[in-house]
């Protein structure tokens, strides 16, 4: 036995030291897993950036703060409950379907989050872990996008493309600490998607066009933009199709990646199977037949002789088209298969937001300035053109990806600044690209492993200090960049919007005063249980807050206290109706807002700036939104807005937005008397200010102004923020009989206009 015995531990002893040398340890091994781990120890840290420099750990922008209440919600109930949740605080008196309307990735990835955190030991609130969130996912994005360039280009590159990610504004901004949404998580399951789909290609991998399916099935639960990706896919399988690169591989690895993402994200509830009857849905399950077919036509031209198959080509190319084009069409006319959405259609035809305000009033969705790509891309701007050049020179499988993921998403991030997001990877992997092609002749040379002689260089060869030299010089633009995004984040995006200020110790706290009071006189939880909640039909008790729909979730989510309208923007009549309550003049505002039960009614004047996200600003989104969506109220832009001068005018200055906003109330100081209600910067955008002082109010009561106090010497006169009660007239019930009367009668003649041009 012992011989056995020891000629069996020779054979693992030589297969030990064999597998081990397999993974022999070099210099720049060490170099390169050093480097990595510094990036993503700075990708976290330069993330919380805003907790370092001594800003409470407050959740930041509006959307996240729904994202809490939700991951709340599912910690307390369950994710079963959560999905037969309607909410009765938002969209008064509708209510919404929040666990079939919102995307599940955040919610459950911060309770995830605060699960291992407390598992360990450590004492978290959820909201602390919903601040974590988008920094540990945001660093993994910016590992996964090393993983990324390191599959498509190589490993230099990888750190190259990392280090790019790591302090990208456009990245940055919305995996920094606080910003707990949709897209926290979806820029990392993007990436992932289209790393295993790239890796399942090129190492005809079943496992990974897996992993790409199941990875796009979560981007589907996460974000809306997924969409993009989904899309994306079957865009660069025509591109492989046309430049003559189709293969077996191609088609195997498309099938598994769009069959796994869609037999799951069909089971999503924000998708559902309807998402197959949408334009945008079905295209990439369609385009698999396309490829089956291409395949088939592929093998018979191995059969037919050249002219035969030429004919062939032509006539099922042109059957194909006419019975599957007629087929679309007519799925498209008869509403079966829906058209493109009108976010989608924003993208692709800019122009037609000026038909689409809702989309055009968020000022993300606007059209891309260069100042704003220059601000985001620094001098990313310089390398992408090169890397779109290098990744078109050579045409392989991987530059035709990079090629197709970058110039898409530099010509829809063009057409709306917010899909800069998605520009952000694409630029990373397009000047990684470039710089690992720049350097590596000095790398090689540095090596001595080639040399370039004169006809190529003035210089009879390249040595370590020339490759020294260029290195450097990279380095030195890298530094540049990464300053520039240390820079970014500290002064752009550190500040939390609840409490602005110039640095923690100066800052505004009008936001959690007006929570705090909403929490104590309007809170929904003061006047009846959610659980015993049975509905609007008897007019409770709970108090309405009328607002813009910026600041529906602010409301809800830190106000406990029930809103008309919040970001979601699901319900463009409801906001159009919104913003035809603060357009009217006091008397003509009561009649709709009775309708609705409103019984106090914010307002935020932000100091007067409308930097702070002043009302005065956003009250041309309230104009054009209630005139395109409710024509039945008869709010006209032209007697609200001039657009020649960029001016409010006339109905304006009237409305109970702007005196509700511009009201000098008698216990305001004198200086505030002698000086218009808003800062003189915006005396552009309201020229007539002076002459419109507001001294008094007809029906409606201050209840609550912030004091917008930031040191104990600053101070504004006119607040962030105030909130004011609604006194009806006894008269009320007369006044909403004439107001429907009016209605009707605007609505038949809406009708029979639209009969005659019809006609």
């Amino acid at each position: 036995m012992a011989p056995e015995f020891e000629e069996i531990m020779e054979r693992v002893s030589y297969k030990i030291k064999n597998h081990m040398e397999d993974y022999e340890i070099t210099k720049s091994s060490v170099f390169h897993s050093i480097t990595l781990t510094l990036i993503l120890v700075t990708a976290f840290f330069i993330r919380l950036v805003a907790l370092m420099q001594g800003w409470d750990p407050l959740i930041k922008a509006f959307d996240p703060h729904m994202q809490v209440r939700a991951g709340e919600y599912i910690l307390e109930h369950g994710l079963f409950n959560f999905l037969l949740w309607h909410d009765s605080l938002s969209w008064y008196p509708y209510g919404r379907a929040m666990g079939t309307s919102m995307y599940l990735a955040v919610p459950i990835a911060m309770v995830l989050v605060f699960k291992i955190i407390t598992f360990f030991g450590f004492s978290i609130t959820l909201e602390f872990a919903a601040y974590l969130t988008p920094v540990i996912f945001g660093t993994i994005g910016v590992y996964f996008t090393y993983l990324f360039a390191k599959e498509l280009i190589s490993k230099r590159a990888g750190l190259f493309a990392a280090i790019i990610m790591v302090v990208s504004p456009a990245y940055l901004s919305r995996s920094i600490a606080g910003f707990t949404d949709n897209e926290s998580v979806g820029v990392l399951f993007t990436i992932m998607t289209f790393y295993f789909f790239v890796r399942a290609l090129t190492r005809d991998s079943n496992r990974s066009a897996i992993f790409a399916g199941l990875s796009l099935a979560m981007l589907g639960g996460s974000w809306g933009a997924f969409r993009f990706a989904y899309d994306l896919l079957p865009v660069f399988a025509l591109v492989m199709v046309i430049s003559g690169n189709y293969s077996t591989r191609l088609l195997k690895v498309y099938t598994v990646t769009i069959s796994v993402a869609t037999m799951i994200m069909i089971t999503i509830p924000r998708i559902g199977g309807s998402f197959l009857l949408e334009t945008e849905g079905i295209a990439p399950v369609a385009f698999i037949a396309f490829l089956v077919l291409f395949g088939l036509m592929q093998h018979i031209s191995e059969i037919l002789n050249p002219a035969a198959f030429r004919r062939f080509i032509v006539y099922s190319f042109a059957a194909i088209v006419l019975v599957l084009g007629g087929i679309f069409l007519a799925l498209l006319l008869t509403g079966i298969v829906q058209g493109i959405g009108d976010k989608f259609i924003s993208v692709l035809l800019p122009a037609s937001r000026n038909s689409l305000p809702l989309i055009d009033s968020v000022s993300e969705h606007l059209p891309l300035a260069w100042g704003n790509l220059y601000s985001n891309l620094s001098i990313l701007v310089f390398f992408m053109p090169l890397g779109v050049y290098y990744a078109m020179k050579k045409p392989t499988e991987k530059n035709v990806f990079i090629a197709t993921f970058g110039v898409t998403t530099i010509l829809f991030s063009g057409s709306m600044v917010r899909l800069m997001l998605l520009l952000a990877p694409a630029a990373a992997l397009l000047s990684a690209l470039a710089i690992d092609a720049l350097l590596k002749p000095y790398a090689l040379a540095g090596h001595g492993r080639i040399k370039l002689t004169k006809r190529t260089m003035s210089k009879k060869s390249i040595g370590s200090g020339d490759a020294a030299r260029a290195y450097f010089t990279v380095f030195l633009l890298l530094i540049i960049m990464l300053s520039s995004g240390v820079t970014t984040a500290v002064d752009r995006f550190s500040q939390p919007e609840l409490t602005p200020g110039r640095n923690p110790n100066e800052a505004y706290t009008d936001w959690p005063d007006a929570f705090e009071w909403m929490q104590r006189e309007t809170s929904y939880y003061d006047h009846t249980s959610e659980n015993d909640f049975k509905g609007y039909e008897n007019n409770i008790a709970a108090p309405v807050m009328l607002s813009w729909w910026d600041y529906g979730y602010y409301i809800t989510a830190k106000g406990d206290t029930i809103t008309l309208a919040d970001n979601a923007t699901s319900n463009s009549t409801q906001i159009a109706s919104v913003g035809a309550m603060l357009m009217y003049n006091e008397s003509m505002a009561l009649p709709l807002m009775y309708k609705y039960n409103v019984d106090y009614v914010m307002v935020v004047p932000a100091g007067g700036y409308t930097g702070l996200g002043s009302d005065l600003g956003k009250a041309i989104w309230m104009i054009r939104i209630a005139e395109q969506y409710a024509k039945e109220y008869r709010v006209n832009a032209d007697h609200y807005y001039d657009e020649d001068t960029n001016s409010y005018v006339d109905k304006f200055y009237d409305s109970v937005l702007f005196r509700l906003m511009a009201y000098h109330a008698p216990d305001m100081t004198a200086e505030a008397a002698e000086r218009p209600p808003f800062a003189d910067s915006n005396t552009q955008l309201a020229p007539d200010l002076r002459a419109n002082q507001v001294d008094s109010l007809d029906f409606f009561t201050e209840v609550f102004r912030s004091i917008g106090v930031a040191t104990e010497t600053q101070r504004y006169d006119y607040p962030i923020i105030r909130i004011f009660k609604v006194n009806y007239p006894a008269d009320i019930d007369l006044r909403v009989n004439v107001f429907n009367e009016w209605i009707q009668m605007n609505l038949q003649a809406d009708a029979i206009a639209a009969a005659n041009e019809d006609a």
